[in-house]
């Protein structure tokens, strides 16, 4: 499973606590919420983050997901990522209403399901309305970012605890989250879980400035945006890169963590260190060729072939860098296999989806690959193509395999492209 934070240390005390619950019956100390309403209902989720202050001291911050028996704050869990005033000012604002329509409706006035539809959703746009959350890079609401809202998103005990963390100016250190309540086909008592998919992680790619899909001790992998550079250029315009942003994240990681890269362009799955035994370790499993790589690609234009070889050498033109080109001579050998996908239409034109599995690690390889020996370049690449009004160039980093360094197991992680 994908944790984005190391969860042992968290998980130790998270569970201690659970234990403490149990005994008292209770989740809080005043007895106002009692343990058995969890198993009565459809249970709840309980988040423990262990975070390190500004002067080094070490706390343990506890959450809840949703609310505990209606309520949302609750003495010795941080807060929710709202005003419960304003909540509960919304909702008395619209409950009665509501409430008198869904009672004429199961009266037989099914004419006013539209309208109370329509209510409800106005209720929940000014519910969303007042959500702000926190990151590295300051707070943002719902409008200021591009998510597909589902009904919970932002009170996940994660969000809870990782928003409430930043506002304050703490980094993360460990987390866990562990179900309390009667198993049911998604959850079970006592199991500990890393953030679900649907509400927790689009949120969490804005919470932490960066799409964190793995992260333990020694390494952190994330699903970078294209656009991004992945190590910092020359001059302070091109410093933010993903490296910059890891070691924002994860203070004690290299001073430069990323072991690999991926061109600005390209968007895909990275890994990065954060201890330099790890970084040696997974260097050298990329100059060894031990990692295993896949790029999906669109091509523009229709491939015939089904599959094949690309076996093409290339060098950098020194008198017109960074580009690429093919040289028999004096290039270096560069191994790329591919495999045809499916024809699609895009933009009333017609691309190919290709997956490219690299023996080598060439720079720009897969593009003059692609343009070179394919003779169709990839869609949206301003090199060794062309890039239209509105494209992006059509890479993505989709697989990466490597050789964990502490477990010495190998382990895979796989993102889709957003084209």
């Amino acid at each position: 499973m994908d944790f984005i934070l190391p969860y042992r240390e968290a998980e130790e005390i998270l569970r201690k606590d659970i234990c403490t619950i149990t005994q008292r019956g209770t989740f809080d100390e005043d007895g106002r919420h009692p343990l058995s309403h969890a198993f009565e209902d459809k249970g709840i989720m309980l988040g423990l983050l262990i975070a390190e202050t500004r002067t080094g001291e070490k706390i343990s911050l506890r959450a809840f997901s949703g609310a505990l028996d209606g309520e949302y704050i609750v003495k010795g869990y941080v807060p929710p990522c709202f005003s419960a005033r304003e909540f509960e000012e919304i909702v008395r604002e619209y409950d009665t209403m509501l409430h008198c329509y869904s009672d004429r409706i199961e009266h037989g006035e099914e004419d006013l399901v539209p309208i109370r539809r329509s209510l409800s959703n106005e209720c929940l746009s000014k519910l969303k309305g007042i959500y702000r959350f926190s990151s590295l890079k300051g707070s943002f609401g719902f409008s200021d970012i591009d998510v597909s809202y589902v009904t919970g998103m932002g009170d996940c005990a994660t969000i809870k605890l990782l928003s409430y963390c930043f506002r304050k100016g703490f980094t993360p250190v460990s987390l866990a989250e562990i179900f309390v309540g009667r198993d049911s086909e998604g959850r079970k008592n006592g199991v500990l879980y890393p953030p679900c998919d649907e509400k927790c992680r689009p949120l969490i790619k804005h919470i932490m400035s960066l799409d964190l899909i793995y992260s333990d001790e020694s390494v952190a992998v994330i699903n970078k945006e294209a656009g991004m550079l992945s190590t910092p250029g020359k001059g302070e315009d091109k410093y933010d890169s993903a490296s910059v942003r890891i070691k924002e994240l994860f203070p004690d990681s290299p001073a430069l963590p990323s072991c690999h890269r991926l061109d600005m362009d390209t968007s895909g799955v990275m890994v990065f260190a954060k201890t330099e035994k790890a970084k040696r370790n997974i260097s050298m499993q990329f100059e060894s060729r031990q990692t295993e790589k896949i790029y999906e690609a669109l091509l523009r234009g229709v491939l015939k072939e089904e599959e094949g070889v690309i076996d093409i050498p290339i060098r950098l033109d020194t008198e017109n860098r960074p580009y690429q080109i093919v040289d028999h001579e004096r290039g270096k050998s560069a191994v790329t296999r591919f495999r045809r996908v499916r024809v699609e239409v895009l933009n009333g034109e017609k691309v190919t989806r290709v997956l490219f599995y690299p023996h080598t690690g060439r720079t720009h390889q897969i593009r003059v690959h692609a343009a070179s020996g394919l003779g169709l370049p990839i869609v949206g690449d301003r090199l060794y193509g062309e890039r239209k009004a509105g494209e992006r160039l059509c890479l993505h980093a989709r697989s990466l395999s490597f050789i964990h360094p502490d477990t010495e197991r190998r382990i895979c992680f796989e993102t889709e492209p957003d084209f």
